[in-house]
């Protein structure tokens, strides 16, 4: 009995090695994703390819990786993590290898809609690795750590990639991706928890194989459920209807931010702001630091405030970037920004996963990164065409923020009274 009640005061370990090779994948499929989303345009203009066609390849490439994510979680769920994983890596590295060798314009379009495809499958497989790879006790904290691991990603990737091709050196940069593919791809082999003796693809923890009770009952509810779901409608075969929540969540959060990610670095030029190149850098730092104690927070007053804290915090954010004149507004609003998304982001990844059964944890990821894609290609639709048509970008942040306002009250409405605590 003492024995037992040792090992239950002891916090299950965190930094294993099999979660510490998740992040490492992690880490460096979005150095290299992020140094293309925000230096690949660069590339295309060198190219002389105009605004126009940009676009057009980038909306394709989002179609593709929406498109994606409807069949990535029934995979990864039916086929195994790593093996998706690995395919989503080949199909976003071995286009790099195209782009080096090959000048051709249409062979550029259709490596970078392949590209769309395997960001989403590796992404997704990555995802649904890590609470497989967590003890449910170090669900959120984990989870905010590898948040973390993307966020040195995105404050890494843009300022590589752009300096690669800022000097004129397009070979190094097509080389340093096709090198970091390499290495995401020779560490995921490794990753090899799926064969352990006690895991089912979806099942129970590689490193808590006996459920409780109350955790095996769970299951069962949440298995029947989920097949109740599919007589009904085939279409949750592909997504998970528990992690319907989060997903709005996202799709609405996305909504306002992508904004952001769009349209700051135009805004800050023609305003005059000589250091808006550092928005994503401070935002990416400030990002990290929170993370570190957003599973703590959760843990001590529940999801809910720290959910509303940080959209709080993106509100403020976004009102700010709409009345900017100088860079310590926009250092603030970067720094604020980050924060925010700090501490809501591991929160709702939480809240997709947590409330789906082991076994469809892949579709229940798929549903909130289709949220998120939705999110993020519509909004991008929107900001732009209220840019061109009614009154420019600080139109644009004023009107991410009223809409982000709306958020909140849906945030409680969906798990405000739960109360959940993890």
């Amino acid at each position: 009995m003492q024995a037992n009640g040792d090992r239950s005061a002891k916090k299950p370990p965190l930094w294993t090695f099999i979660f510490i090779r998740v992040g490492i994948i992690t880490a460096v499929t979005g150095i290299c994703t992020q140094m293309f989303m925000s230096a690949f345009p660069q590339y295309l203009q060198q190219r002389g390819f105009s605004p126009s066609q940009m676009g057009f390849i980038a909306s394709g490439y989002t179609i593709c990786a929406m498109v994606m994510r409807i069949f990535a979680g029934n995979l990864i769920d039916t086929k195994g993590r790593r093996l998706i994983c690995m395919i989503g890596l080949a199909f976003f590295g071995m286009p790099i290898v195209g782009f080096y060798l090959s000048s051709t314009v249409a062979l550029i379009v259709l490596f970078r809609l392949i590209q769309g495809f395997g960001s989403s499958m590796a992404t997704i497989a990555q995802g649904t690795m890590v609470p497989d790879v967590l003890h449910k006790e170090r669900m959120v904290e984990g989870l905010g750590y590898y948040g973390m691991f993307s966020n040195v990603a995105t404050a890494i990737g843009p300022a590589v990639g752009l300096s690669f091709l800022l000097k004129g050196n397009t070979d190094g940069f097509f080389l340093f991706g096709i090198a970091l593919m390499v290495v995401a791809m020779a560490v995921c082999v490794t990753i090899n928890y799926e064969k352990k003796q006690g895991f089912q693809r979806g099942g129970s923890n590689p490193q808590s194989v006996e459920l409780t009770p109350e955790e095996q009952a769970f299951e069962e509810q949440a298995e029947a459920e989920a097949a109740e779901d599919i007589r009904r409608s085939p279409i949750w075969r592909f997504f998970d209807k528990r992690a319907i929540p989060a997903a709005i969540l996202s799709l609405m959060v996305t909504l306002s931010t992508t904004s952001i990610t769009n349209y700051i670095s135009p805004y800050g030029i023609g305003i005059g702001l000589t250091a808006i190149g550092r928005f994503f850098t401070v935002q990416a730092a400030f990002m990290i630091v929170i993370r570190i104690f957003s599973g703590r927070l959760a843990n001590r007053f529940g999801m809910f405030p720290v959910i509303v804290g940080g959209m709080l915090a993106d509100v403020v954010a976004l009102f700010l970037i709409s009345t900017m004149t100088n860079n310590f507004m926009m250092y603030a609003a970067a720094a604020i920004r980050g924060m925010g998304g700090g501490l809501y982001f591991p929160m709702l990844n939480v809240l997709a996963v947590s409330n789906a059964a082991r076994s469809r944890r892949g579709k229940a990821t798929s549903t909130y990164y289709a949220a998120y894609d939705l999110g993020a290609g519509v909004g991008a639709a929107i900001w732009g065409l209220v840019a061109d048509y009614l009154g420019g970008y600080r139109t644009v942040y004023f009107g991410a923020a009223l809409l982000y306002v709306v958020t909140i009250p849906v945030t409680f409405l969906l798990i405000g009274r739960k109360k959940k605590k993890v």
